[in-house]
């Protein structure tokens, strides 16, 4: 049994696994970033630390939202890194199996599977592979 905690970006809905997630904050005040990727679109202080700030809607090629009114941060090795999202939802318990596993697989690296609840398509985050996609747009950028 995993705990998820599903999100909505743009029309889609994905979800993350519990224990990746410090916490959820809203209305946070965004600082720029200078010189970082368009996603990085800034940051927050975040007890005490400064928490560069993800907008995953661009990050995904989607419309982007109202950022900074949800933002996930992550556990992280690293350290801490937000998401910006449209909207999160309560966090669910569910058992991943082949009978809610939706075999059409993504283009995008940092999914790692698909399910099927309560008849929406949610995909899961890999957090490892999003991490190595940020950095390949960081380097990019020289930073």
């Amino acid at each position: 049994m995993k705990q998820l905690l599903p999100f909505t970006v743009g029309y889609e809905t994905y979800a993350l696994e519990l224990v990746e997630v410090q916490e959820v904050v809203e209305n946070q005040k965004i600082y720029p970033f200078p010189g970082s990727p368009t996603v990085v679109t800034g940051a927050i202080s975040f007890h005490g630390r400064i928490v560069p700030v993800i907008d995953l809607a661009l990050l995904l090629d989607l419309p982007s939202g109202t950022l900074g009114q949800r933002l996930i941060v992550l556990v992280n090795q690293r350290g801490p890194v937000a998401l910006g999202v449209d909207q999160v939802q309560a966090i669910i318990n569910i058992e991943i199996s082949p009978a809610n596993q939706v075999q059409n697989y993504t283009e995008r690296s940092y999914i790692n599977d698909i399910i099927n609840w309560r008849g929406k398509m949610v995909g899961l985050f890999d957090l490892e592979q999003l991490q190595i996609k940020l950095e390949s747009l960081c380097a990019q950028v020289g930073g």
